[in-house]
Parts: structure tokens; sequence; C-alpha cells
């Protein structure tokens, strides 16, 4: 690599955005499948839905702060030695199964209260829907609960290759479910390749765990101070981590007011407008988190800085050209890769309105994964919640406001505002800590 390009970007991000890209390409293909076999249906709301809760409630309880703890205290056991590093890893990944199971069977008995909950608007006939799925999904923490802890380890390692692939196998599963099973289990075919594919996530980066030396075992060291610090880390983060999942369950809500196909407009506007935050925004800062860490781990904190602004700068300059970039051809991008079949013209200009508006939020939305993974490799969790929360505000006061009189566009505005406003927010009190500091 360059060495100017290995100076505003750290090494992993390469193989990270490659597997990203793959990814995502994938997922645009779902997005057309589904598209295509579902159209702006009911079918497809009463899917979206059914996912919602599932995924909030494993981000809630396990996914909420798993890296942003294992990263930095993985770094640190393991110059005591990889057994007790192994260890540790075994601990969470047995407390997060044991969590997610109770969680999972729960949600399975609770399913028909809580589809009130994630769709409102929606017929009681459809409620029933997204009852079935959402029993179906309650399974897939599980699946996550493994592969997210396993992921945690191997970032912290840097072997991203494996980490990156498992959402491509993730879409592939999604993928293979709705060609397969659509045709006589309709939507239910398409929850149940969700499994398949979390199965595969996780399967790989087991895969990969094991060749790295790790061996699973029964082990619960709650008493251990590594994993006291994991909890205390993750607590702030339980609160925060989720407002994402809780702004587009209010969004789900609210889109639901709306006419039929709203929620799916939502939803695959938001998959455009996350392509380039995660080929930019995460990539790059899932690479440096481990490099801000070590620095901290090792109390250089010019070190710090520097890695933090030169990757700041790369992000905001590639992510504000992609935003402008997507703003100009969302509507032909949305017409090749999801018209046709039940996608007609007016699902089309609907889909493209929306994400227009979420164009906005790319370079913040991406700058935010960075701002927060600096916090973290402080052990600082706090500060990023107290931005979520208060972007989770905006976003849905804005939103709400608005709705009755722009229409869904209304949601995408507020979910810009809200981001907005944490990106102020983080940059302004990491200055004041830590880089106003290293000026003086």
């Amino acid at each position: 690599m360059p060495s100017f390009i290995k100076r505003f970007v750290p090494a992993g991000s390469a193989v990270l955005t490659a597997t990203a890209f793959g990814s995502y390409g994938l997922g645009l293909l779902r997005d057309r499948i589904f598209a295509q076999t579902f159209g702006l249906s009911v079918d497809l709301d009463a899917y979206n839905a059914a996912f919602l809760l599932p995924d909030f409630l494993f981000n809630l309880l396990v996914a909420s702060g798993i890296a942003a703890a294992m990263v930095p205290l993985f770094s640190a056991l393991k110059r005591e030695g990889y057994a007790q590093a192994y260890e540790y890893v075994g601990s969470i990944i047995n407390t997060a199964l044991i969590t997610t199971g109770v969680v999972a069977a729960g949600l399975m008995v609770l399913a028909g209260p809580a589809s009130h909950l994630v769709a409102p608007g929606l017929a009681e006939t459809d409620q029933q829907a997204v009852v079935r799925l959402m029993r179906v999904l309650s399974l897939s923490p599980l699946l996550f609960s493994l592969s997210n802890s396993l992921g945690a380890m191997l970032v912290a390692e840097r072997r991203f290759l494996y980490y990156g692939l498992s959402p491509m196998l993730y879409n592939l599963g999604i993928i293979a479910g709705v060609l397969a099973l659509a045709p006589r289990f309709g939507v239910m075919g398409a929850a149940l390749g969700t499994l398949g594919g979390a199965s595969l996530h996780a399967g790989i980066r087991l895969f990969d765990a094991r060749r790295l030396g790790w061996r699973w075992h029964w082990v619960l060291g709650w008493k251990t101070p590594s994993f006291r610090k994991t909890i205390r880390l993750m607590l702030p983060k339980m609160i925060g981590h989720p407002v994402e999942l809780v702004t587009f369950w209010a969004y789900t809500a609210l889109a639901s007011t709306r006419p039929a196909g709203s929620i799916s407009a939502l939803n695959f506007a938001r998959n455009f407008q996350s392509v380039p935050v995660s080929l930019i925004g995460i990539t790059m800062s899932t690479a440096a988190f481990p490099l801000l860490a070590d620095a901290i781990a090792g109390q250089r904190t010019s070190d710090f800085v520097s890695v933090l602004r030169r990757i700041l700068g790369s992000i905001l300059v590639i992510s504000a050209a992609a935003a402008v970039v997507l703003y100009l051809i969302r509507e032909p991008l949305i017409a090749l890769l999801l018209g046709g079949g039940s996608f007609d013209a007016e699902a089309i200009k609907r889909t493209a309105q929306v994400l227009g508006i979420f164009c906005l939020a790319i370079p913040t939305e991406s700058i935010n994964h960075l701002l927060a993974r600096a916090f973290y490799a402080r052990h600082n969790t706090v500060v990023p919640v107290v931005f979520s929360m208060l972007a989770l505000l905006v976003a849905v006061s804005v939103a709400w406001i608005f709705l009755p009189s722009v229409g869904i566009t209304a949601l995408p505005a507020g979910f810009f505002a809200g981001s907005l406003i944490k990106t102020l927010g983080l940059t302004g009190w990491l200055y004041g800590q830590s880089l106003k500091s290293a000026d003086d």
C-alpha cells in the first residue's frame, strides 16, 4: 500500500472495505429479490416489522457493548497469556448465550402483544403474520451472540478476513431462503433463510477463532475483574447502542400509519444509504479501533490524537463525496437494482424520495462511528450514550412533528437532524477533553 494511503487509511480497512462491498452487493441483490418477489406489500412490511424486536433485544442485551469492552480488555489480557484471554472470551460467550436463550423463549411466548408494539397500524390478520415471523426470528439472537463475541476477539487480533466475510454469508442465507422457500412458504421462507444466514455468520467466525487457537469450554468467570469491568462498560452501552433500533422502531410505527408499503420504502432507502456508511465509516473505524486502543493502553496520547485526526479527515472527505454521488444517481440506481416485477415506477419514486434525504446523514453517521470508538478506546462508554439519547429524541421528535405535513420524508429528515447533533456533541467533547490538551 502506498505510504500516502497508509497515512490516512488504517491497516486492515482494505480487507474490511472489500468484504463490506461484497456484503452490500449481496444485500442489494437480496433487496432486489425481496422487491421483485413481494413488492411494497403488507407481507414484506410484516417481515420487516417482525425483525425489529428480536434485533432490538439482541442489541440491547449483548451486542451493545461487546466490541467496546472486549477489544481493549482482550488486548490487555493477552499480554499476560492467551489462556487467560481465551477463558475471558469463553465467559462472555456462555453468558451471552444464556441471556439470549432466556430472552428468545420469552419473546416466543409474548410475540402476540409484541407485534402490536412494532406495527400498531397493521390490520389484525397482518398482525398474526408478524407473530409467526417473530417467533422464528427470535432464534437469531442466539447465533449472533456467539458470532459477535468471537468477532470482537478477531478484531482485537486484527484478523479481519473471516470477520468481514460473515455478513456476506448472512445475506447469502437470506437470498437462498427467499429463492428456495418463498414459492412454497411465502415470506416465511425469508425468515427461515435469515436463520440459515445467521448460522453461517457465526460458523465462519468460529472456524477462524479455532484457527487462532481458541477452544470453547464451559466457564462462567463472573467474579473475575475482567468480566466485571466488561459489565461496567456494557451498562451504559446497553442504553445507548440500541438507539438506532429504537429510532427505526418508532419510524416503523409512524410509517405504519401511512399508505401501504411505507415501511418497506423506508427500509429499502435505509439499506441503500447504509452502504457508503459501512464501506467508509464502519470499515475505517473498525480498523482504527485497535490502533486507538493500543495508543491509550501504551499511554501514547499524541499517537491517539494523530490517528484520530487523520482518519476523521479521511472519513469526512470520502463520505461527503459518496453522499453527493448517491444523491445524484439514487432514482436510476433504485430502478436498476430493485425495479421490475411488483416494484413499479411509483415504488421507485417513493423510495428515491426517502433516500434523497437519507443521503444527508452519510457523512455524519460515518464520522460518529469513529468518534464513538475513540471514546471506547479511552474506556468511556457514557458520553457516546448521552449524545445517542439526545440524537434519538431529536430524530423522533422531528419525524413526528413533520410527518403529517411532509409525509414519509420527515423520517429521514429527523434521522439526519439527530445524527448531526450527535456529531457536533461528540466532536466538541473530544476536542475539549483530549485534542485541545494535546495542542496546548
